[in-house]
């Protein structure tokens, strides 16, 4: 996945809110003291000898030397983290599984902490329509196939490994994942310039599969060159208001040590969908009318989808939650209590808006937890 970094970072602070949201997940970090190893089939090995397991757990550096991808193993080490996901994508290419990334962090500097990359079919299914009569189809199997690789003396190191999927493989369909699936700079400059001239997409996309000699041998779908142009379409609308853009930013900075831009991602169209591919083309957008400068900080709802993209495209700017969303819950969460009306509400708020510190704000949580018996409410 690409990474932005900005030499110059003006004190922007952007605020993002969506309209659903989304409880917080915390990933957890890969503990290097647990580490596990699955067999790479959906049947288990249940025979392994000791010299084998040795084995698998010796330091590995990762090189290709044929057309044929050896499974993952424990202590495999990749120079990048370009060159760990290329491996795994390949070799779930080759098995028949999509390959996504499930978890990640970084040091301050934007450098890879670790990572988790895993079966696209990971996860619990999330349905994000309103119309319960017709909820959206998902692939999602909660599927447990998958990699964490930290780094270590300046190489990621794979720490756990788990190869077994709950979900048949197909390798003859792999070109049609997503993770597999990629619009190159020339085709992009070919749809570009027909777009641009008027020619119809099922044309554009006609030409393109008898140049290459079938479907078959493209690494792309339809829907993927109609995507791209519609994103196109709305950098080539907005690079018309970029130079204002810019010039309001650069004015208002130099009045004022910091300020906020809002963008507001409610039901208008702006957005089409609300994951986390989404949200990234939106703040790479963003990111590119800016001439690559990030902000300073960016304060969201509780969205993970949001979260995630923020970490991918702004890994140096601080990502903080609106506290107004964060209070909207309240009621929800303790409008229950009996004390809630009377004084526990009023108490909570003093805390928020009256602590001029972490010190006062600690003691005033205490204080809180303790008079009206919340320690074990979640």
């Amino acid at each position: 996945m690409p990474q932005f970094h900005s030499s110059v970072n003006p004190s922007i602070d952007l605020h993002f809110a969506s309209p659903s949201n989304v409880e917080e997940i915390l990933s957890t970090t890969p503990d290097s003291r647990e580490v596990e190893s699955l067999s790479t089939s959906t049947i288990p090995n249940t025979v392994e000898s000791k010299d084998d397991d040795e084995s698998r757990t010796q330091n590995i550096v990762h090189t290709e030397v044929s057309d044929n991808i050896e499974e993952p193993k424990l202590g495999m080490l990749f120079k990048s983290e370009e060159e760990l996901f290329s491996y795994y994508k390949k070799y779930g290419k080759q098995c028949g599984f999509g390959v996504s990334t499930q978890s990640s962090k970084r040091f301050k500097d934007g450098t890879l902490r670790y990572i988790t990359l895993g079966c696209a079919r990971g996860g619990k299914a999330r349905n994000r329509t309103s119309n319960v009569a017709r909820p959206r189809p998902t692939s999602k199997t909660e599927c447990k196939a998958k990699i964490n690789a930290t780094f270590v003396d300046g190489m990621l190191k794979v720490l756990s490994v788990h190869n077994e999927h709950n979900h048949g493989l197909s390798p003859q369909k792999s070109r049609f994942f997503r993770c597999n699936r990629e619009v190159s700079e020339s085709v992009k400059r070919v749809l570009d310039t027909n777009d641009q001239a008027g020619i119809r997409m099922n044309k554009s996309f006609a030409s393109l599969v008898q140049g290459a000699g079938g479907y078959e041998n493209l690494s792309f779908l339809e829907k993927d060159c109609r995507n791209y142009i519609d994103k196109a379409r709305h950098i080539r609308v907005g690079k018309g208001g970029a130079g204002a853009l810019r010039e309001y930013f650069a004015r208002m900075q130099y009045k004022h040590d910091a300020f906020f831009a809002l963008m507001d991602l409610d039901d208008d169209g702006l957005i089409s969908s609300e994951d986390t591919e989404t949200f990234i083309w939106l703040f790479e957008t963003w990111l590119n009318c800016m001439d690559g400068n990030a902000p300073k900080a960016i304060i969201t709802d509780q969205d993970r989808a949001m979260k995630n993209a923020i970490a991918t495209v702004f890994p140096n700017s601080r990502h903080r939650f609106c506290l107004w969303h964060i209070l909207k819950k309240v009621p929800e969460k303790l409008g229950s209590h009996s004390a809630y009306k009377t004084r526990l509400k009023s108490q909570l708020l003093k805390c928020v808006y009256d602590s001029q510190t972490i010190e006062e704000f600690e003691k005033c949580w205490d204080m809180l937890l303790t008079t009206y018996n919340l320690q074990e409410n979640a």
